[in-house]
């Protein structure tokens, strides 16, 4: 008698099976890695054009709201006014509002949106220099991309202290 070596179907199916949990604990974590290194590498160009404000400040005295006039090279897909929704959900655009503020936002719940505010603003000085991760309305994930950035900031928003504004640490 020949003795065949083969896989059973009970086998096969452990297998399969094992590969479908490991697949599930690991795609989450995987999702959220991609999630995060977009988040740093939106916060990287947004710091780019903050600084790109504060050189335009030093040359005219005011800031803009226009970030095709800032001395950075940005792709003008990613440029949006200051009251167009958000274009992607894959990737951050970016907006200047308020002669004060550069916000880098996305259509995606997973993933949070940056405000960092310039150093010279008349109009809001306690917020000078300001830097937040904003995760308010958004899932778990972006709470915790931006507490791993940064902690809950309470000052600026006294008495909220759920409200999803996380400063950046400098």
């Amino acid at each position: 008698m020949k003795s065949t070596q083969a896989f059973t179907l009970i086998e096969l199916l452990v297998v399969v099976l094992i590969i479908g949990i490991l697949t599930a604990v690991a795609l989450p974590q995987y999702q959220k890695a991609v999630y995060k290194a977009r988040a740093v590498e939106a916060m990287t160009l947004l710091k780019a054009i903050n600084d790109a404000q504060e050189v335009y400040f030093l040359a005219n005295g005011e800031y803009t709201d226009d970030i095709s006039e800032l001395d950075i090279d940005i792709e003008s897909n990613l440029i949006l006014d200051e009251e167009e929704p958000p274009k992607y959900e894959d990737k951050y655009s970016f907006f200047c509002g308020g002669k004060r503020t550069c916000v880098a936002t996305v259509n995606n719940r997973s993933m949070p949106t940056f405000e960092f505010h310039s150093l010279h603003s008349t109009t809001r000085p306690q917020y000078n220099g300001k830097k937040w991760c904003i995760a308010a309305d958004k899932s778990t994930i972006a709470k915790n991309i931006c507490q791993s950035l940064g902690q809950l900031d309470t000052t600026s928003w006294p008495g909220n202290s759920n409200s999803g504004y996380f400063i950046i640490n400098q």
